[in-house]
């Protein structure tokens, strides 16, 4: 299973629809070697995300802070943190791998070989990593990209489109 999780060249277009039926599409807009410009279509900013081995970093969470997002070699029971600051805030997702391998339908479409990341907010407050009860799910498919995202509080989008190079 050498494919990636998150397929990045430039004009790789993926659309998505939110549970309230608006939607937002994330483009690739440039490369410069293994580092990718990617916008937002609601947000209008430019992110970053960079390739190193098979590890996907990215400052979309902390601008000029590149964090490990996901990996293409990550197995069920893999661990990691994502550490930024959010208004002030120290924070800190715990990001644990739940599943690798199954199927999911995702608006009328069945993906393959789905790996799901589960996000655990936490904040550090006065040196203290305080739970924040509040998870997302990061569904990506092999050789598509993020089909599915739910969390906490029954938020969720899911794939509509992708437009692949």
């Amino acid at each position: 299973m050498g494919q990636e999780y998150y397929p990045l060249a430039v004009g790789n277009k993926w659309t998505y629809k939110q549970k309230d039926g608006s939607g937002f599409s994330n483009t690739v807009t440039g490369a410069d070697g293994d580092e990718f410009t990617m916008v937002n279509s609601t947000l209008g900013t430019d992110q970053y995300i960079r390739k190193e081995g098979s590890a996907y970093l990215t400052d979309s969470f902390e601008s000029g802070n590149f964090q490990k997002l996901l990996a293409d070699d990550l197995a069920a029971g893999d661990t990691w943190e994502i550490r930024f600051k959010a208004n002030g805030i120290d924070s800190v997702l715990v990001m644990t791998v739940k599943e690798k391998g199954g199927s999911l339908d995702v608006e009328g479409k069945t993906y393959q070989d789905v790996l799901i990341i589960e996000a655990e907010s936490k904040m550090l407050f006065n040196g203290n990593l305080m739970p924040l009860n509040f998870f997302t799910q990061y569904h990506y498919a092999a050789g598509v990209g993020l089909i599915l995202t739910t969390s906490t509080g029954d938020v969720s989008m899911g794939l509509v489109s992708a437009e692949l190079n």
